[in-house]
């Protein structure tokens, strides 16, 4: 239990339905559609939906969303709502071009939005309520205004300069050409009108009507290369997770590739067979481990992974023991592993959250516009703002990773799920921060599972974050764990905010207790009932 004497947060407590998002307005109506005829499904897109609405910086319907269902007795199914390039945006056409790097506010950095049609997709095949019902928060938040919260505001102010870049952007989201504060209330009426469409029309009311006819101009406009054949083009993947076992008993359930959950389950089988749980949760050496193991399976990201669909991936060999042996003859207790190969191309935003309805039904979902406010770049009519995914993408021929047409990059965002030995869901939950995540999720199970913290409390634990040449630290990692991994070699760089954010839901079911537990460093909760 936590130390009273202390801020902090009680874990929540209920037995007929949870709710963990990163915004209390769409936690809200997510227990609102379950108390009223819907599946943990139906609340996870209302959630969803809502949050497009009430935390623009960071998700929206210009971007991506990935998921994990688990239905009750049922194996879990990934849903991949990742967006395609352009099927003009070849490698050719940036070497004639010369262009060297996909700037984030740049049209080429906007990947087809794939949210929306999984969004539909999902509700076609699970959902219970009317799809009306689902996005009715949604367009009411957008419609009659919200009040935006602390968090919020900051980001908001952060991406100043890059909304008043774009015209549209700056007349919508600026506030007399400056970012909406802490408690001022915002209205987007163009995305309720928009939301309205795609509740009545679907996947055909985003993909195939006005909306993208406007979302297209206002592209093509600024150079971009997309058709309308492309939204048309975009698909959801729906497919098995991938999975492997920790201490023999946990099934940790990832996506599959193009998202890079395979990081996950890399670095929990290093955590296995390093024993890293024989060191302290908040100890020097699990620090540094924790930094090392992230450096050597990065650099293998960064260098061997991509779309499947354009790659041969072998995921039982990257799982091997002789593979993970061999990661872990990199690292060293005393010394610091460097490798130029292991930076990445960029670090985004995004919007974590979970659900487990009355019928133990879980939905571990993420959603996101990559960075802050996303490329800036919002349509004329239809008030969506799009994400600017692409910038993940290598201009490098031959790169697993090289931006091709109709390709999906390697991508940031991973929900999570854990089963127990008879394949029953015990924790959906999933860690934000961009390129932190893989990191994030293995050091929030690693609190669960090894140090036994409740699961408040292994969110809230300190993180550190080994990034492109430096070790991120938050101020609140204690100052002599912070010297000594300095003194080994880290170059240490302390954060101004905080690493990420996160939500996880534990299912107990000897009890039929659903415990949840939101992250602090967002402005979200968990609610339940």
């Amino acid at each position: 239990m936590r130390d009273l004497s202390y801020p902090g947060r009680s874990n929540v407590l209920a037995q007929n339905g949870m709710v963990a998002t990163s915004n209390p307005l769409s936690s809200l109506e997510a227990i609102n559609i379950l108390q009223n005829g819907g599946n943990a499904v139906d609340a996870a897109i209302a959630a969803s939906a809502v949050q497009s609405v009430v935390c623009p910086s960071a998700t929206g319907i210009g971007g991506d969303c990935f998921a994990i269902v688990a239905l009750n007795g049922k194996d879990p199914i990934a849903v991949n709502g990742s967006g395609i390039a352009p099927s003009k945006a070849n490698i050719d056409f940036f070497i004639e071009n010369k262009i060297n790097e996909i700037e984030l506010t740049s049209p080429h950095s906007v990947t087809i939005p794939g949210s929306v049609h999984a969004w539909c997709s999902m509700h076609e095949k699970y959902g219970k309520v009317d799809l009306k019902k689902v996005f009715e928060g949604a367009i009411n938040y957008a419609q009659n205004g919200f009040p935006v919260y602390e968090v919020e505001a900051l980001a908001w102010k952060e991406k100043e300069g890059k909304l008043r870049e774009n015209k549209n952007s700056k007349e919508l989201f600026l506030r007399n050409n400056r970012s909406y504060k802490f408690g001022e209330v915002f209205k987007n009426i163009p995305l309720a009108n928009t939301l309205k469409k795609i509740s009545k029309d679907k996947i055909k009311g985003f993909y195939n009507s006005d909306i993208t006819k406007d979302m297209v101009k206002t592209l093509n406009e600024l150079g971009g290369l997309h058709t309308e054949e492309d939204f048309y083009n975009q698909k959801t993947i729906f497919s098995p997770t991938i999975s492997n076992l920790y201490r023999d008993r946990f099934k940790i359930h990832q996506c599959p590739l193009n998202g890079p959950g395979i990081i996950v389950l890399m670095m929990m089988a290093m955590n296995d067979k390093m024993n890293i749980d024989k060191y302290a949760p908040s100890s020097l050496e699990r620090y540094h481990l924790q930094a090392e193991i992230t450096k050597v399976c990065y650099e293998f990201k960064e260098t061997n992974l991509g779309d499947p669909s354009f790659n041969s991936i072998n995921i039982e060999e990257i799982l091997s023991d002789t593979f993970i042996e061999k990661l872990i003859s990199k690292i060293d207790i005393n010394k610091v592993y460097n490798s130029k190969d292991s930076y990445v191309t960029s670090n985004p935003e995004t919007v974590y959250l979970t659900v487990v309805d009355k019928d133990l039904n879980s939905v571990s979902f993420i959603n996101s516009i990559c960075h802050g406010f996303g490329s800036g770049i919002t349509t004329s009519n239809s008030g969506v703002i799009f994400q600017n995914r692409g910038v993940n993408f290598r201009l490098e021929i031959n790169h697993p990773n090289v931006i091709q047409g109709n390709k999906r990059p390697l991508h940031t965002i991973i929900p999570g799920l854990v089963t127990n030995n008879n394949n029953e869901t015990i924790l959906s939950y999933g860690v934000m921060g961009g390129q932190y995540q893989p990191i994030g999720q293995s050091h929030v199970l690693q609190n669960i599972i090894d140090y036994k913290l409740n699961i408040q409390e292994a969110i809230d634990l300190p993180r550190i974050f080994a990034l492109n040449g430096l070790l991120k630290i938050e101020k609140s990692l204690d100052k002599e764990i912070v010297n000594n991994l300095e003194k080994i070699g880290h170059s240490i760089s302390i954060v101004e905010n905080a690493i990420g954010g996160g939500q996880c839901i534990k299912i107990d079911r000897e009890e039929g207790v659903l415990v949840g537990g939101s992250d602090p460093r967002k402005d979200g909760m968990a609610i339940g009932y």
